[in-house]
Formats: structure tokens, sequence, C-alpha cells
């Protein structure tokens, strides 16, 4: 569902509909963005997704990576998509999100980070979720220090 390369962050995740790809969708984040960021967004994306579908379909979203499955089954969670993630799941019981071991040869999973890989290069920016904290204290400390010193 994501990848981090020299050429930034990428996420991006695939519907697999009776062995066809029915959709797919990837995105190219800020490349201060963090990987966990990414999973976040790609999980969200998917979840907006199946809530959309007629009522009468049934989704399971598989994901690679347990730290955002768990922080999206956390009401309290401290990342915002987290929580957003968790609401839309509590009002669609239809849709279910299981883990998937990463590189094992899962076609969709292998899909996904395809598309997340490309993203980073040619995908459309994402400009939705905020820079992570500790790249702002960073920037705010660099600041600070420059003009200290200037002073």
């Amino acid at each position: 569902m994501l990848t981090k390369t020299e050429h930034g962050v990428g996420a991006a995740f695939c519907v697999l509909t009776n062995d066809i790809w029915a959709y797919q969708w990837s995105a190219k984040l800020n490349g201060n963005n963090t990987v966990f960021q990414a999973e976040l967004t790609a999980l969200h994306e998917a979840v907006l997704y199946a809530s959309r579908l007629p009522n009468n379909n049934t989704s399971k979203i598989y994901v690679d990576n347990r730290a955002s499955i768990m922080a999206s089954s956390n009401s309290k969670s401290t990342k915002e998509t987290a929580r957003e993630i968790f609401k839309i799941l509590l009002t669609n019981p239809r849709i279910a999100v299981s883990w998937v071991k990463a590189h094992a040869g899962n076609i969709g999973n292998e899909r996904a980070d395809e598309l997340a890989k490309d993203a980073t290069q040619h995908g459309q920016p994402y400009s939705l979720i905020k820079l992570p904290k500790p790249h702002i204290k960073g920037l705010l400390r660099k600041s600070m220090l420059e003009e200290w010193q200037t002073s």
C-alpha cells in the first residue's frame, strides 16, 4: 500500500473483483511524510471507496501494516486519519480490514506496492495530510536558531 524511495513517499490501493482489477488509486505524498502516514492514507482512501459501494456489497481490505490496523481500531488514536477510518468502519460493518503478510505473493498487495512505487515519481500530489510533528519542530528549531545567530 505504500513505499518510500529517494523520489518521495507513495500510497496506493487497488480493488480486485472476480479476478479483474476493478479500481486503483495512488498518490504522491510530501517527501517529509512518514511511511506510517502513507499507510493510513491508503487505508483511509480504501475504506472511503468501500463505504461508497452499494449496501449489498461486502468488502475485505487487506493491509500489510499491523500498526495502521491497530491505530484505526482505536477510537482515541492520536492520529486524526486513524480516527476517521475508525468512524467509517464503525458505521459500515460490511467492511472488514485484515492483515496480510507483505511480499508474500499476495497479488493485490504486490499490485498496490507497485502502484505506490510508481506514484513516488509519477503520482498525483496528495496534500490532505499534515506534515509530521517532528519535521515541523525541526523547521521551527532551525528557523529560531538562524534568527538567534543573526541577532
